[in-house]
């Protein structure tokens, strides 16, 4: 039955990832790595239903952070070469606090997690983050070289 349950979510994600021309690209990817997460952690019904609201906690936590202090950092860096001592201390203090933050971040999402999936899921998840993020930028380049 979960199996079955999985392949229709997943069924249904794809045809509309192809079917629907109003959503945008980041909502078809979002689309797909919901799919595909599911899949690879192998989650319930139940599971899913409480795992969804963590991550997507989580990561809109995330991309709070980052585009707001990573986006500060950046800008900065981008510029290194003309700041001046006392900028780059401020610049390396600031990049230090977001770094700490991240893994802060990071440890509450696990914390949170431990909640919902198991211990192995969790490191599941982060294999399968890895591998949407490598298939992701694989299928980025070969639509890129054959535009070419």
């Amino acid at each position: 039955m979960n199996k079955k349950y999985l392949l229709i979510v997943f069924f249904t994600l794809i045809c509309s990832f192809y079917g629907n021309s109003q959503n945008t690209e980041s909502e078809k990817i979002e689309q797909l790595k919901i799919a595909f997460f599911t899949e690879e952690l192998n989650l319930s019904t139940n599971e899913a239903k409480r795992f969804w609201p963590v991550y997507t906690k989580h990561n809109a936590k995330y991309e709070e952070l980052r585009s707001t202090e990573w986006s500060n950092i950046k800008s900065r860096l981008n510029n290194i070469k003309n700041l001046s001592q006392e900028e780059s201390d401020k610049l390396l203090k600031d990049y230090m606090a977001y770094k700490k933050t991240r893994v802060e971040y990071r440890e509450d999402f696990v914390t949170n997690l431990k909640e919902v999936i198991s211990s192995k899921q969790i490191m599941m998840l982060k294999k399968a983050e890895y591998d949407f993020h490598k298939k992701l930028l694989k299928q980025y380049q070969s639509d890129k070289s054959s535009k070419k």
